[in-house]
Parts: C-alpha cells; structure tokens; sequence
C-alpha cells in the first residue's frame, strides 16, 4: 500500500510545478513589432548655392517585419519648428503607392535648406531637423454584402 505522506507530497508537488508552469507562461516577454518599422536613416550636409544656406540630404529605410504585405500610399518626414529650417528643394512627401512584401523593405530620400547665417557649425550640426514621420496606408477591408440582407 502507498504511504499517505508520499501521495499528498506527490499530489502537492504535481500542482506546485503546474502552478510553477502557468505562472512563466503568463510572464511578460519581448513583443514582437510586427508591421513597418523605422530600421536606417543617414543625413549628409555641404554648402547650398550661397554662403548662407547648408543642404541636408535624407535617406530612410523602412521594414515589414510582419507576415502580410503592406500597401503604403506615402511617406513625410514632419520638419521641426525650428527657425533655420528654410523650406525643401523638393516635396517632402515621398509617394510610394505601392506594397511592401514581407520581409522587404522602402526607402525614401530628399533634401532639406537649413540657413546657417549667424549660427556656429556645432549650432547647425545640433539642429533637430526631422521631428516625425507620417505614413499612410491603405488596408483592404474584406467585402461587405450590399445590399444587406
């Protein structure tokens, strides 16, 4: 016969690792990003047409990190309120229109004035120029019956 002392510790040692087991699988533990995600950014400078002006050139790159394609319609890096940033050669709005397989990537590229009159090389370099990026993007919703029924 099974000793009564060795089945309840058994019995409580089965639920103590089952509590143990559902405990851990509740833990919090790294998200995965899914989705396009900000990966690169390289910002170059030189001398515009006058003395006055810098010319910073952007390029960003962008990467579908889930399992379905993304269809992006744009990308606009957002400028800061910063009084030096004059205006861009170009559009900032980059139109992509197109859809980004998973596991690929998009890339932008423009060119920003910066007016570098009355102000230091280290004034210039530490100019917060890009403040924030919107994108848009345009998701297919599945089909709805029309007329409802």
């Amino acid at each position: 016969m099974i000793d009564k002392r060795f089945l309840h510790g058994s019995v409580l040692l089965f639920i103590g690792v089952l509590i143990g087991l559902s405990v851990s699988s509740l833990s919090c533990g790294p998200v995965p990003v899914e989705g396009l995600i900000f990966v690169e950014s390289v910002m170059s400078g030189h001398s515009g047409n006058d003395s006055f002006t810098e010319v910073y050139n952007y390029n960003m790159t962008f990467y579908n990190s889930g399992n379905e394609d993304i269809y992006v319609n744009t990308i606009e890096p957002v400028l800061s309120s910063d009084s030096r940033i004059l205006s861009t050669q170009q559009s900032l709005i980059s139109e992509i229109e197109r859809y980004v397989p998973a596991g690929s990537v998009v890339s932008i590229e423009g060119s920003i004035l910066i007016n570098s009159e009355n102000s230091t090389k280290e004034e210039i370099t530490g100019i917060e120029i890009i403040k924030c990026i919107n994108m848009t993007s345009t998701e297919t919703i599945h089909c709805f019956n029309y007329p409802p029924a």
